[in-house]
């Protein structure tokens, strides 16, 4: 099957893939401007890192844990430290928990156990510096962190059990590549879970707009299958209709209307040069014939005459060819596919005699009916008979089958036509073999023109035991009967054939 016959995708469909693709392109380059910014900007990483610990340590104190048995604090020593205290004046400050606070801002710790020998002072920032609630980096004055770190440091107040108290939480690098967690943390919350309700909500909207939007273009295409239908069916060609569209569609609504009044134009010159010329050339055909006839008989006189009937077969056929369509419009009817298939084979007994040849005529099905009109469709079939005939060798049968499908199969025990041959065999004026037989090599193209107006098709096979096969399929007519008949296979009719 070539491009133009594979089955092709709606436009809305295609729109909506691409749309799709953008939203999933859009949501891939946030999501690397998102982690690059998080991995460039290391500063804005760390504060997120320990704004995650806060929580951590806040989670642990309200499950009634001791934040210093986090995985972080215990497998890591030194890097990470926090400090929670409440909000009390300074010099009455109760710590709940504290892990590695070496580089933590100092508070006055009240310590009971520490009482009876007096109040232990650490090392006291002024008033409010360990209170202010914020993140900041620094290098402790005489300390030398290795790998050129610094000290990251952020004091959070929360709520815990209704009661507020401060977090201090600091790092010194991230060897436990907690950045990492917070960046895909950060990646799902700002951008992941966004495009999860954005995305497929401006897809939908879109898509339904963008169908919308080419409904007019649908009704151009529909219209043009209708056109393409009525060209194969030899009706008049009808105009598109721009009622209701937007300018650029009723722009092409026009232009092909245009193209179609031109092709209408075109055709019916052209059906009818070929019927005028057709007709002026009969006449002059038979004077010629009925002249050569009364000339002394000879081998010159027939090869005459002989050229003369073969050159009058082929203005027949152009005139019928050229009649084809306006006969089917004028005249539909119901059609018995059954009783012109045996109307053929019956007129074809005196060419099937002479050139002895056995014509076997079958029918699995009758009445077989479909819509057309009866004496194209007996044109069609006589002619597959005749060329069937025509280039079998003599003592052989031509099978002619009537089945349900509908379908007339018509068979011959010649050569054959080789493959690369089977389209070509539909072209005006081929002939297998020029040098056998005669005819003007316009039958095929005009039985696949009858078979095209009606709705069908014709098909050109290879018999696994020689010859060719036809098959001519129609359309069914909507009102088609089949009915097992006790007489179905003509085989005595072959054999009369055969005896003559």
């Amino acid at each position: 099957m070539t491009g133009a016959g594979k089955a092709a995708m709606p436009l809305s469909r295609i729109l909506a893939i691409r749309m799709v693709a953008v939203s999933l392109s859009l949501s891939l380059l946030l999501t690397a401007a998102f982690f690059i910014y998080y991995l460039t900007n290391t500063a804005r990483l760390r504060e997120a890192t320990l704004r995650h610990n806060v929580d951590s340590i806040a989670s642990a104190l309200n499950a009634g844990i001791n934040p210093a048995m986090l995985p972080i604090y215990r497998d890591h020593p030194g890097v990470y430290g926090f400090r929670v205290f409440d909000r009390r004046a300074l010099a009455t400050r109760h710590i709940l928990a504290e892990a590695y606070t070496r580089f933590l801002p100092a508070v006055q710790h009240l310590d009971t156990t520490h009482r009876g020998d007096g109040d232990r002072d650490r090392d006291v920032f002024a008033v409010g510096s360990d209170l202010y609630d914020g993140f900041q980096r620094f290098s402790p004055p005489g300390v030398h962190l290795p790998g050129g770190h610094v000290v990251s440091l952020l004091i959070h107040r929360v709520v815990l059990s209704g009661h507020k108290y401060w977090i201090q939480a600091d790092m010194v690098g991230d060897p436990a590549w907690i950045g990492l967690g917070v960046i895909a943390i950060q990646l799902f919350s700002h951008v992941f879970f966004p495009l999860l309700l954005i995305v497929p909500a401006l897809t939908l909207a879109m898509f339904l707009a963008t169908r919308d939007a080419l409904r007019p273009l649908r009704r151009l295409s529909a219209e043009a299958n209708e056109i393409a239908s009525a060209v194969a069916r030899g009706q008049p060609l009808t105009p598109v209709s721009s009622q209701d569209m937007a300018r650029e569609f009723a722009e092409v609504a026009a232009a092909t209307n245009a193209v179609l009044a031109k092709l209408e134009n075109s055709l019916q010159l052209q059906k009818q040069f070929a019927s005028d010329a057709a007709h002026e050339l009969r006449t002059p055909l038979a004077v010629l014939l009925l002249e050569v006839s009364q000339l002394p008989p000879g081998v010159l006189r027939d090869r005459i005459k002989a050229d003369l009937e073969e050159l009058g077969g082929l203005v027949g056929e152009l005139l019928r060819f050229a009649q084809a369509e306006d006969v089917l419009t004028r005249e539909l009817n119901e059609v018995d596919l059954v009783a012109a298939a045996r109307k053929v084979c019956e007129e074809a007994v005196p060419l099937a005699i002479s050139t002895r040849h056995m014509i076997e005529f079958n029918a699995n099905t009758q009445p077989l009916i479909v819509a057309g009109n009866a004496t194209l469709i007996e044109i069609a079939i006589r002619n597959l008979v005749e060329n069937a005939i025509k280039y079998s060798p003599a003592d052989t049968t031509v099978s002619v089958t009537a089945d349900s499908g509908p379908c007339v199969i018509v068979e011959d025990r010649g050569p054959g036509i080789a493959e690369a041959q089977k389209e070509a065999a539909f072209a005006r004026y081929w002939r297998a073999d020029h040098r056998q037989g005669a005819g003007a090599g316009v039958g095929l193209a005009l039985t696949r023109r009858i078979v095209q107006l009606h709705d069908g098709q014709i098909l050109i096979e290879s018999r696994p035991s020689g010859g060719t096969r036809m098959v001519l399929s129609f359309a069914n007519g909507g009102n088609h009967r089949s009915q097992p008949v006790a007489d179905a296979n003509y085989k005595g009719f072959a054999t009369s054939l055969r005896q003559s």
